[in-house]
């Protein structure tokens, strides 16, 4: 599995088949020759042996600095407090009529400033490995669980930084690649416009699972959206059952309407490829949607304002 771009954001895009609670792994990365300059960069020596280890400079970059030095948050949301810088003070001293001696002395000036918590550095360090190829990885082994999370990003990130590229070993060092996945949670009509008459019928199958008392609202939402002509309508397949997706992709737009009352359509803004291959956590939890319209009165006025 390997990882190529400045930083990562996101465990579970692109470490979410390792999911499984417990599974360990090592990150590191595939030497060649125009990494050389970055082994010296980070610090090792010229000739480099097997298991030779370093804790990488701290100059790389952000990433290696928090790594090396820690880091102190700002807490902007408490009242600012008094604190100290040191200063190298000068001045003369008179000593008789011609003469004049400097003198100096480290004084402390106060300053006004945020609260800040120091976070110690993680300390991550990288080993060399003599092997077809030789690999560079990080001197950890790393177990996929909740309170390992930011430990993971952070050691993706370290290498993304420092070799622009982050690839993913077992315990002996073996790659481990992504399986090949496709989701079928999602079902396309057949492209074109669907009026109104048209569309409804499809939609049975998807309504029917609620109240029959429900199905005029249920119904209403969806034709509000399928006036605006999406370019594609989505129905949900197996634990997607009762969610379309609208889109309108010229727009950039792609509206999750579900078939619950009282919960919320979500306005996407990834690409359908994108939104087609995520779990359905991922589509929920993960701040994917640019706006949520709660199923209130004023709900079609701001789909049409949204749609327009």
């Amino acid at each position: 599995m390997l990882i190529e771009q400045t930083r990562i954001l996101s465990l579970e895009k692109h470490l979410g088949f390792l999911s499984e609670e417990g599974t360990e792994f090592i990150l590191g990365v595939s030497l060649n020759e125009e990494d050389r300059y970055n082994l010296q960069e980070i610090g090792f020596p010229n000739e480099i042996n097997n298991g030779d280890t370093v804790l990488p400079s701290a100059n790389i970059g952000p990433v290696s600095n928090y790594n090396a030095e820690g880091k102190y948050i700002k807490h902007k949301d408490k009242e600012m407090e008094t604190a100290y810088m040191q200063r190298k003070w000068k001045w003369k001293e008179f000593r008789g009529p011609d003469k004049r001696v400097e003198r100096s002395k480290i004084v402390d000036v106060p300053y006004k400033r945020y609260p800040r918590t120091f976070k110690e550095p993680p300390s991550l360090e990288l080993s060399f490995i003599i092997g077809e190829p030789n690999i560079i990885k990080i001197n950890y082994l790393f177990e996929f669980k909740e309170d390992n999370r930011e430990s993971i990003k952070h050691g993706v990130n370290l290498l993304l930084e420092i070799f622009e590229r982050c690839e993913v070993y077992t315990e002996d060092l073996e790659k481990i690649n992504r399986p090949n996945i496709k989701r079928l949670n999602w079902k396309v009509l057949p492209k074109g416009k669907y009026p109104w008459e048209q569309l409804k019928p499809k939609l049975e199958e998807v309504i029917k699972d609620q109240p029959s008392g429900k199905h005029p609202v249920i119904e209403k939402r969806f034709e509000k959206i399928n006036k605006h002509d999406p370019r594609f309508i989505a129905v949900g397949q197996a634990g997607f059952r009762g969610y379309l997706i609208f889109g309108f992709p010229e727009d950039d737009l792609y509206v999750l309407e579900s078939t619950e009352y009282g919960n919320a359509t979500y306005v996407l803004s990834e690409n359908w490829e994108e939104l087609s291959q995520l779990t359905k956590s991922q589509l929920l939890n993960n701040d994917l949607h640019e706006q949520r319209i709660i199923h209130r009165e004023s709900w079609g006025n701001k789909v049409d304002e949204l749609l327009a």
